[in-house]
């Protein structure tokens, strides 16, 4: 079901560039010559199929390495591991009780946390965050001040699925099969002028806790 879908959004999403260089063939066919918009736009769409292809070579990864880290270590990896993410861009309060420890494997998480943020940053009116909260469910809560879904927040987990009119929608996909394959939940919510997705560190059913530490 999932790579139903997963394979539905890239067929949608493919058909863009695939009519611009349709386009572009039939006008040199026709002996017409390119002009600079049109080599910007075939750069554009060429520079989308290229980050897609790395994005689903990131999806190819299911074995999973569980070590134990602290949620501010595995949001310094989020944060390491994109150009437009700083601390000084984001609101950040993730100082976990001391002994929290997360089993994950933290390229994994921390590839789900960059999409996040990179979507809280894209989607702010003014600000962005992150912050943990602990409880019976201890989490990580990315939040942004923006208008908010362009669908209804519970569907905003599913594969493939994007607010932004040219992009892939596998920011959010990564992130969602990263968590899943966890045995954690995404879920997401809109709450007093703040769209607010919590990355919920409950363990599998029968498994072992995936948090340690102050409860």
């Amino acid at each position: 079901m999932a790579a139903g879908a997963l394979a539905a959004e890239l067929g949608h999403d493919l058909q863009g560039p695939v009519n611009v260089f349709r386009l572009i063939t039939e006008r040199l066919g026709r002996g017409q010559p390119l002009d600079a918009e049109d080599t910007a736009l075939l750069r554009e769409e060429l520079d989308r199929l290229s980050g897609m292809g790395k994005r689903l070579r990131e999806l190819s990864r299911w074995s999973l390495t569980r070590t134990e880290h602290t949620p501010r270590h595995l949001l310094e990896l989020a944060l390491a591991s994109s150009p437009a993410l700083s601390a000084d861009r984001l609101e950040l309060d993730v100082g976990a009780p001391e002994g929290v420890r997360i089993a994950c494997d933290a390229s994994l998480i921390g590839r789900a946390l960059r999409e996040l943020l990179d979507n809280a940053l894209e989607a702010r009116s003014h600000r962005a965050g992150a912050r943990w909260e602990q409880g019976e469910e201890p989490c990580l809560c990315v939040w942004d001040d923006g208008d908010g879904f362009a669908l209804e927040p519970g569907q905003a987990a599913r594969f493939g699925v994007t607010t932004r009119a040219e992009a892939a929608g596998l920011g959010l996909t990564l992130a969602v099969r990263a968590v899943r394959a966890h045995g954690f939940r995404l879920e997401f919510s809109r709450t007093e002028g703040r769209t607010e997705a919590r990355l919920r560190f409950v363990a599998p059913a029968g498994g072992e806790p995936s948090t340690k530490g102050a409860g």
